[in-house]
């Protein structure tokens, strides 16, 4: 499929039907049933009416890039390091029937660990559950640079999307897949897409996931019937780009079709946002300690820095800018802090470490910096003439 430049593809729905309706942030969603029938591979006919669906079951990953490394040091534990760095990966666990599609969000996300967006096809937008609470809330058609971005729910506006399809795609997972190219005003995204027998319309549904972080209408058609995106890069257009890399997918016949309601009926709307929190240090304790094998006593980098900290308050980490900012310490996303927020890693043996703010999206960073432990690192208004 291609495009004339500058204009937008979209879809009224599956099978010609009626568009899909727009979710609202205002509005529950009436409990859903999905009716889908599972259909086993080679199969002529799908069997009887089953509480279970037949689709695909996925490992993902959101990566913005490698953070700058540590410095150099006999002291450095690169194996504690690289542990942490594989262990805060932004994972997506994702399992997709031919109409819904379940997304589960665990390592370094900024949102609570396990929380889950759901989709239908016959719906534009995102259902949030957090982990723990019987409750959903509406992100709207897009709202999911916001959630991913700033824990908020705040919708931004949509830009037309410019869609071509250049040809063939890098092999992945050792399969054959096609590039699709989507331009909107925040970024440029490259869709690599494989077929997959039966798998409907689950991967469109990874698609509008994929697109709503650029701003792109869900009605842009990037992916068809029968496609799942296995890998996609988003350059935005300020600086930066982020990652997403299918790494293993299963076919299944088993997804129980309540864990892809969206919603359930036992799960009850929150019309109410999500509740603030100043920061969050995404590591234990010990694993942040494990960092250094010994502490090493080093000056401060800075007058203010010897003087603002007692020698055992580990490194602050102060936000002074306008959006949640994400702390890579020696490569690794090891706390994420609120605008205006500060937080302490009191954990950190004493010694050299490199810094590097980032937003969780990659689309801003700052320049990496020395720091000191004890002392602090600040980004933002606060941070100027550092």
């Amino acid at each position: 499929m291609s495009t004339a430049p500058g204009a937008t593809a979209t879809n009224t729905g599956a099978d010609a039907g009626p568009p899909p309706e727009p979710l609202r942030g205002d509005r529950p969603v009436p409990p859903d049933t999905p009716r889908e029938t599972v259909r086993e591979l080679g199969a002529k006919e799908p069997k009887g009416d089953s509480r279970d669906l037949g689709g695909y079951a996925m490992q993902a990953l959101l990566h913005s890039g490698e953070g700058p490394p540590a410095p150099k040091g006999g002291e450095v534990n690169t194996s504690a390091i690289d542990a942490a760095r594989r262990k805060l990966e932004a994972r997506i666990a994702i399992e997709a029937s031919q109409t819904r599609a379940r997304f589960v969000l665990s390592g370094g996300f900024v949102v609570p660990q396990g929380t889950e967006l759901r989709a239908r096809l016959d719906r534009y937008g995102h259902l949030v559950f957090l982990p723990g609470e019987e409750t959903y809330r509406i992100a709207e058609e897009g709202a999911l640079r916001a959630l991913f971005g700033e824990r908020r729910l705040d919708v931004a506006p949509l830009s037309s999307a410019e869609v071509t399809s250049p040809g063939e795609g890098a092999r992945r997972l050792n399969l054959r897949t096609r590039r699709v190219d989507v331009v909107t005003r925040a970024a440029k995204v490259t869709l690599e897409l494989a077929a997959f027998r039966d798998a409907g319309d689950g991967g469109t549904l990874v698609c509008r996931l994929l697109l709503d972080l650029v701003g792109a209408p869900p009605s842009t058609v990037a992916c068809t019937t029968d496609e799942i995106p296995l890998h996609a890069e988003l350059r935005w257009t300020t600086q930066g780009s982020l990652a997403f890399d299918i790494t293993s997918i299963a076919r299944r016949t088993d997804l129980p079709a309540q864990d892809l309601a969206a919603p359930p009926s036992t799960a009850s709307f929150a019309g109410q946002p999500l509740a603030g929190s100043a920061g969050d240090v995404l590591l234990p304790r010990s694993e942040l300690a494990a960092f250094r094998s010994a502490p090493v006593e080093a000056p401060a980098l800075s007058g203010r820095d010897a003087q603002a900290l007692p020698a055992d308050s580990g490194l602050l980490l102060v936000n002074g800018s306008d959006e949640l900012r994400v702390a890579w310490l020696d490569g690794v996303p090891v706390a994420w802090v609120a605008p205006g927020a500060r937080i302490a890693l009191t954990s950190l043996l004493h010694g050299h470490y490199t810094l590097q703010w980032r937003t969780f999206l990659g689309d801003a960073w700052d320049v990496p910096e020395q720091v000191v432990v004890p002392g602090q690192s600040v980004t933002g208004r606060e941070g100027a003439g550092r």
